[in-house]
């Protein structure tokens, strides 16, 4: 699989993905931005084209659509690649259409929004998002919660279990 790191975070890229996870995890400076609003956006688009750029990443964007025939030619590929969609819908718009992106997911960032809960630090999860993990770990995801790779952080089961407690 050349997929070495697929994340959820509302930032996308910023110095916790550029500066802790590619020193843990291997990329060939190569990072595929899964967003709808982003993917429609021509400037926001050149926002964080030229911020891949300023940091020697090669940035690629796409709308969810755009991803279901991107993503399988870069797993096929020999190059190794970062998957980091803002929110946890997307990926897994992708798998449900059948993407295979691996059997992790890292949550990041997910900001405090209407309808949200806090599940961990910084991470907010809506009742969708909820049903989204749910899902995804039934197919054999494993999801973790932590925003820098040397945190302990938590998986799904634990913070299902804290939501069933009400903490």
């Amino acid at each position: 699989m050349s997929l070495s790191l697929v994340r959820v975070d509302d930032r996308l890229i910023h110095g916790q993905v550029v500066l802790m996870w590619s020193k843990v995890r291997q990329g060939d400076a190569i990072i595929l931005l899964v967003d709808d609003a982003l993917g429609s956006d021509p400037f926001l688009k050149e926002v964080f084209l030229n911020a891949g750029n300023a940091i020697g990443k090669k940035v690629y964007i796409f709308t969810v659509d755009q991803a279901l025939e991107k993503i399988p030619k870069a797993v096929a590929g020999k190059k190794h690649y970062y998957v980091i969609s803002k929110k946890i819908e997307q990926l897994y718009q992708l798998n449900k259409h059948g993407i295979d992106f691996g059997d992790e997911i890292i949550f990041g960032t997910a900001s405090k929004a209407e309808g949200t809960r806090k599940v961990y630090n910084n991470i907010y999860l809506s009742e969708d998002d909820i049903q989204h993990c749910d899902e995804l770990t039934q197919k054999g995801i494993k999801i973790q919660f932590k925003l820098i790779p040397d945190e302990q952080g938590l998986s799904w089961e634990t913070v299902k279990n804290n939501l069933k407690k009400g903490e």
